[in-house]
């Protein structure tokens, strides 16, 4: 490394390198700030290999860093990509290109970066034809071999391969030696513990925790599916450390979750250790009252002391994510599931420390069909999982699954839609993110993949966002299952006498879900610009359909809820319920109100009279009917935990000032477990 040189010929001015992992700032992204974590540890690590010799700054904000490059001009920028900032990255790079010509040098990084060369090809020739390189896998080694090459010579750091980028030399590929995942950790100091991430800890970002990398599963569908290399761990020292100063920081916002980002807590052993670190902060500090990670996969021994020691913490409790039950779209996802009996031990350890247990599954899978899946959700319904996530399957840079070749061998249809309220106009350019939205493939139509859509707006609503969770549990037991039921809702006479209100929800859902897609990106496009356009110069509601729809049926318009559901009951069932039955079916609407908590207002619940154990019931995961537990008449009295109490007054005070749909909208996005919105249940 030859620093003086170029030290020398810039009159010993230090190198200024700038990262950027931008976002979008409006009243609906306030939820996914994240402390940007990615590009401080890039950034932790230059300067230990360059110390004083070099300048770094972070970004979240695009304003902020072109008013820091005007009065600094950059040397060079190192930039996160995903596909939720893609195009802000585009426009960055555009508009540094224009400000300083060739005289700035551009990396590009993260999980959009594919380890195919085709691939790279594409990325650095039409999604980035003006940056100058891109690093694959762990960022530090890579960035640092190009800065080491800066400090060299200027004008030919990109004459020779490099260790760990990719770049173009005309239109030829120019790959360096792999680097991987070989990070030693130990050699990895703290962007927290430098100082470098204190100005994103006094905002609305969430904090981001890692303590290990690499997931060794290669699930297709997954940026991480391509990665080959080394379970590691950070010294563990240091991560107390962390979590120390972390929560400190943080112990004014207990609405805030603290986010482990590691893709398998509880792989290692020493885990539990790290979990019991996070514990003695909330005992501490007040903070975290709120934990996100997703353990290991396998649930080993190891992820269960994790759960016990933080049972009262767990944002989702135990975590199954299954992606789907077809085993010929688990084998084109080079994936392999826990076996059905493994399921229900953790299905059965669950019940026993009261903890929820939750699923992910992906509809749009190649081989997977519309009866396939719906069968699949209804069958973890009935095993017993508390909360089952449907999501649709998205394409992006970096997955196996969007490479040109897989598209076309299961005759791949996708469409574009808006991601959230990702949008903005700057200086006159509008820029917009999307989701590339798998629509039909050789064993779906699009008319499959609409009907899907609408379930899964209702799987969303009652099991997550817990919208009569009681009622439908009780259905099921009446031989009615839920997607049988949501079917029936979704397709009412309209020749009889619904409430008005009813079906306007119902008409709105059902444009909501066409209109939200588009052929094309310049179509999506076309529709954010115009929503900015018609709301002001500023975002409108939020395009998350399952949310939007979710605070409405639960918060916004419960009117119409009981006799509509009560009315399809009677439909399904031919009229076939018992007096009993129907009543039942009543008092558990009646509890699924009272048990919300109101959010707006301390308004102390009366109790709820009855004569069914609906608390144990709940505890073993709705396993038996409920008209097989009953017991004499009790008082149900509704309460809230600490730890609830603190996040819900923590989130009023941060969201006061917001109009009813946003509040609403927002208290679902940050009050996290989802149980928090319900209040405690016990017997008087």
């Amino acid at each position: 490394m030859n620093k003086s040189s170029f030290l020398k010929r810039n009159g010993n001015r230090r190198l200024n390198v700038m990262f950027g992992d931008f976002a979008y700032f409006n009243r609906h992204t306030t939820n996914v700030h994240y402390v940007p974590l990615a590009i401080g540890m890039i950034a932790q690590y230059a300067k230990q290999q360059f110390g004083d010799d070099i300048n770094v700054s972070l970004f979240k904000n695009i304003d902020k860093f072109f008013d820091q490059a005007a009065q600094n001009p950059p040397d060079v920028i190192g930039l996160s990509v995903y596909f939720w900032n893609l195009n802000i990255n585009q426009y960055v790079v555009k508009c540094v290109r224009e400000k300083f010509g060739r005289n700035v040098i551009i990396v590009l990084g993260g999980p959009c970066i594919d380890s195919d060369a085709k691939e790279q090809h594409r990325f650095l020739t039409n999604v980035f034809p003006g940056a100058d390189a891109i690093v694959l896998n762990e960022g530090e080694i890579s960035f640092s071999n190009i800065l080491q090459k800066v400090f060299g010579n200027c004008e030919t750091v990109f004459k020779d391969p490099i260790d760990g980028a990719t770049f173009m030399d005309g239109n030829h590929l120019v790959r360096g030696r792999p680097i991987g995942l070989s990070m030693d950790l130990s050699t990895m100091e703290s962007p927290y513990l430098s100082g470098l991430m204190d100005e994103f800890m006094n905002s609305d970002n969430q904090p981001a925790i890692q303590t290990s990398r690499f997931c060794p599963y290669t699930c297709s569908f997954c940026v991480s599916g391509k990665n080959r290399g080394k379970l590691r761990g950070y010294p563990i020292e240091q991560i107390k450390e962390e979590l120390k100063y972390v929560s400190k920081k943080y112990a004014d916002k207990p609405h805030h979750t603290m986010y482990l980002v590691d893709e398998n807590f509880g792989i290692l052993k020493r885990d539990v250790e790290i979990a019991e670190a996070i514990k003695k902060c909330n005992e501490s500090f007040g903070y975290p009252r709120s934990v996100a990670f997703y353990n290991d996969k396998r649930f080993t021994e190891t992820s269960r002391k994790i759960l016990e020691i933080l049972a009262d913490l767990t944002q989702r409790g135990v975590v199954l994510a299954l992606q789907t039950g077809n085993p010929l779209s688990l084998k084109v996802s080079n994936r392999r599931n826990v076996t059905d009996e493994e399921i229900n031990d953790a299905i059965a350890w669950a019940q026993g420390i009261n903890l929820p247990i939750s699923t992910d599954l992906i509809f749009g899978l190649p081989l997977d069909t519309r009866n396939s899946f719906v069968g699949e959700v209804d069958r973890s319904i009935k095993r017993g999982f508390d909360n089952v996530l449907v999501e649709n399957l998205i394409l992006m840079d970096g997955i196996e699954m969007n490479r040109l070749e897989f598209r076309k061998k299961y005759n791949i249809k996708t469409k574009y839609r808006i991601l959230g309220t990702g949008y903005t106009k700057h200086n006159g350019t509008f820029l917009a993110e999307h989701e590339e939205v798998v629509v039909s493939s050789n064993s779906f139509t699009y008319e499959d993949f609409l009907e899907v859509r609408h379930l899964n707006f209702m799987f969303y609503a009652v099991f997550i966002l817990n919208f009569h969770k009681w009622f439908f549990h009780f259905a099921r037991h009446l031989g009615v299952y839920p997607s049988k039921f949501f079917s029936h809702f979704f397709k009412p006479d309209r020749n009889a006498n619904w409430p008005k209100r009813y079906i306007s929800f119902l008409d709105d859902l059902k444009h909501a879900i066409q209109d939200e897609l588009n052929d094309t990106r310049e179509e999506m496009l076309n529709s954010a610009k115009k929503k900015f356009i018609e709301n002001n110069n500023d975002v409108g509601e939020s395009t998350r359909i399952n949310i939007n729809f979710g605070g409405r049926i639960n918060y916004l318009e419960g009117d119409w809820v009981k006799s509509v559901l009560l009315r399809h009951l009677d439909e399904i069932t031919n009229m076939g319920l018992t007096n009993d039955d129907r009543n039942l079916a009543s008092k558990l609407i009646d509890l699924n109100e009272l048990e919300r908590v109101d959010l707006k207002n301390n308004i102390e619940r009366k109790s709820l009279n009855i004569s069914y154990d609906v608390i144990d019931w709940k505890k073993n995961k709705f396993q038996e009917s409920l008209s097989n537990l009953k017991m004499p008449e009790k008082f149900i009295k509704f309460s809230t935990s600490k730890n609830q109490t603190s996040l819900i007054d923590g989130f009023k005070k941060r969201f006061a000032s917001y109009n009813d749909q946003d509040y609403y909208h927002e208290a679902m996005e940050y009050i996290r477990p989802s149980d928090f919105l319900l209040y405690n249940l016990s017997y008087e």
